[in-house]
């Protein structure tokens, strides 16, 4: 029967009018004399023939919609399965470096309160930031803020659940250094807001590479803090004096936790500050 079906096919394609024009008569002929049954079965060959490609192109729409879908779902789950592991790896890093800022804690006699930064000043320089623990948490105005690097500054401002760092690089802060391997104190300031330099006499023999830490001079920052290498060192306006020029250990636009140092300014000290 699909046989005959398809004759017919080809001999409309093939513009044969004549012959199809006497083949349908005599197949219409003859369908009338032929049983019910005969009919229904030539009737059913043809449709299910003229609408197969039809039947084709729905399936083939259908599955191409299911395989857009999939492939979209696949899409959510990827982007989802990317941004699990991104936190993830942000938190084993996190872990890491928490870590290793607890070990700070038993260097010195002083309690440490772990923070993390919230926010930096508007301004042009990077001199000041915004850490998530205030007097709530034991942190007061004038304690030392330093990271597993090494100091970052002091507590200029203390809120109730926040407060102000005050970085090296504030031309504001000065503060007393010593050279580790020549045992030299010197003062530490900046002059701009960006670039850290350090005033020694001519005759301590300081050179570029020596490692500089707090001298535990002034009263507020404890001794043995590392701050700096020495990258420079320069003749200065005063002919007894030697400039330095000063590299930090701490990159202070990377911040991400700190630790605050929970002493208070020496008791002269805090007299003079009270002042």
């Amino acid at each position: 029967m699909l046989r005959a079906i398809r004759f017919i096919v080809d001999l409309f394609t093939q513009r044969h009018g004549i012959v199809a024009f006497v083949f349908f008569l005599a197949l219409g002929l003859l369908m009338r004399q032929a049983p019910n049954t005969i009919r229904e079965s030539i009737v059913s060959s043809a449709v299910s023939t003229l609408y197969f490609p039809a039947q084709r192109i729905v399936s083939a729409v259908g599955h191409y919609k299911a395989v857009a879908l999939e492939n979209e779902q696949l899409k959510e789950e990827n982007a989802r399965l990317r941004q699990e592991t991104y936190h993830a790896r942000e938190g084993l890093q996190e872990l890491a470096r928490l870590h290793t800022l607890v070990r700070f804690d038993d260097k010195w006699d002083f309690p440490i309160v772990t923070a993390r930064v919230i926010g930096h000043n508007p301004g042009r320089f990077l001199t000041t930031m915004v850490i998530n623990r205030g007097t709530e948490h034991g942190v007061k105005e004038n304690m030392p803020v330093f990271s597993m690097n090494g100091l970052v500054g002091k507590i200029s401002k203390a809120g109730i659940s926040h407060s102000r760092v005050q970085l090296l690089v504030d031309p504001n802060l000065k503060l007393s250094v010593m050279d580790r391997r020549t045992r030299v104190v010197g003062f530490l300031e900046s002059m701009d807001g960006v670039r850290l330099t350090a005033l020694v006499p001519t005759h301590a023999g300081v050179h570029a590479g020596d490692t500089l830490v707090t001298s535990g001079l002034g009263g507020i920052f404890p001794k043995g803090i590392p701050v700096g290498t020495v990258k420079e060192v320069r003749k200065s306006d005063l002919d007894v004096m030697r400039q330095m020029e000063v590299s930090p250990f701490q990159d202070f636009s990377i911040l991400e936790e700190v630790f605050v140092m929970e002493k208070e300014p020496d008791w002269i000290i805090k007299e003079l500050l009270d002042e």
